[in-house]
């Protein structure tokens, strides 16, 4: 398997190159970089996050986002250091991609052949960008409950919520699929004991800056790129309340009367989602190995996509999070799925970061491609769903044509 992996690696690299040498790959006039090294010099200084430092990820993320400071904080040196920062965690996702495919009957070769395209498919937001930790850790967690190593997996997608707060979706959905064995409520024990002590550390550092970064993100309006902002302007445009176009929160996003109403609708189907996927989990625990583990790593990584698609935040980087979702379809030949996955990888680079001020003007034309986008990862989610739904299905009529040939011995 090493040279399959070396293949995959190469053809990563190569892409790493096009996203700093090759338009329209390498348009990076849109990044967070700049926000990145506002945080990592007075990180590097001593300053404590949520205390000195107006912080407003959660507090795993500080040390993704600071490491590169360690080359060197001016502008030009911060950009490559963390272009090969990111590199490296891609190189992980990439490995780690392979290792589930192996570990759920897929060919890893295919996965990771998958998954090294996302520069291609993504462009320069892949190196501007922390997103790939947060799935890094997310795989890895999946990585250890598919060899039946629960308590460390769930501790570790603990940690990966400590860093961005998608990978908390997998917990439920892995507490599912492990119901009736002791190991769930270790499991679960072993999860909050990570995010507590996180999140003790935080408010020891500083309470009211810690209350800060939670208000930050609750009272951050619909951003213009979410599937809540598309249904807004759905409205504004057939004469149902007026849209408005704010700055703030260092995004752009809109108001609208019925904003509120539909970021609570939005967040009920997505809760309503994660009860499905739960379920389908759980259904799926009594399936033969590597089905159940199939099981189990396609609804988590259907929820980390729900919770972009159904978020009143859409940022563009979100769709890093659906690269392994794409790269384990093809792996597993669900074609369908990883096709949608692609397209919404390519219709976000379409439009970021070169067409994003007409998103923000709400021109028609790339109002459109954004709800393209909506709807290719709106398609994955179905497949993944009808997939799990499927595989449910052939486990009852599995259980019932054993009963029936019990029956007649």
């Amino acid at each position: 398997m090493r040279r399959p992996a070396l293949l995959a690696l190469a053809l990563l690299a190569a892409g790493w190159a096009l996203t700093l040498w090759v338009s329209p790959w390498s348009d990076e006039s849109i990044n967070d970089l700049f926000v990145y090294r506002s945080f990592a010099q007075p990180m590097l200084d001593g300053a404590l996050p949520y205390r000195e430092v107006a912080f407003e990820y959660p507090p795993l993320a500080a040390p993704a986002i600071v490491a590169p400071g360690l080359v060197g904080t001016g502008a030009e040196t911060f950009r490559w250091a963390f272009a090969l920062w990111t590199l490296a965690g891609a190189v992980a996702l990439v490995l780690l991609c392979g290792a589930l495919a192996r570990a759920t009957g897929g060919d890893p070769r295919r996965a990771m052949l998958a998954a090294a395209l996302m520069p291609v498919a993504c462009g320069a937001l892949v190196r501007t960008h922390f997103d790939v930790f947060p799935v890094v850790v997310l795989l890895a967690g999946l990585l250890l409950l598919c060899r039946d190593r629960p308590r460390t997996g769930l501790a570790v997608l603990g940690a990966g919520a400590a860093v961005k707060l998608f990978p908390l979706v997998a917990v439920p959905i892995a507490l599912a699929w492990l119901v009736s064995r002791r190991a769930a409520w270790q499991g679960a024990l072993a999860c909050a004991v990570v995010v507590l002590a996180v999140c003790a550390a935080a408010v020891a550092a500083s309470p009211s800056g810690a209350a800060d970064a939670v208000r930050y993100h609750l009272d951050r309006p619909v951003q213009v790129e979410s599937s809540p902002a598309l249904v807004l302007d759905a409205l504004d445009a057939i004469g149902l309340g007026q849209l408005q176009r704010v700055s703030s929160h260092r995004s752009d996003g809109v108001l609208h009367p019925a904003d509120d109403a539909l970021t609570w609708l939005f967040g009920a189907c997505f809760l309503a989602l994660v009860a499905l996927l739960c379920a389908a989990a759980a259904t799926g625990r009594a399936a033969a190995p590597p089905g159940r583990e199939r099981g189990l790593v396609l609804a988590a990584l259907a929820g980390a996509v729900g919770f972009a698609l159904f978020g009143k935040v859409l940022s563009p980087q979100f769709v890093i999070w659906a690269v392994p979702l794409g790269a384990l379809a093809f792996a597993w030949r669900m074609h369908a799925l990883a096709a949608a996955v692609l397209a919404a990888a390519v219709l976000t680079q379409i439009e970021f970061p070169s067409h994003y001020f007409e998103v923000v003007d709400r021109e028609p034309l790339w109002l459109a491609v954004v709800a393209l986008r909506n709807l290719a990862l709106l398609a994955a989610l179905v497949l993944s769903v009808r997939a799990l739904l499927a595989r449910r299905e052939q486990q009852l009529l599995d259980r019932r044509g054993a009963s029936v040939a019990v029956g007649f011995d």
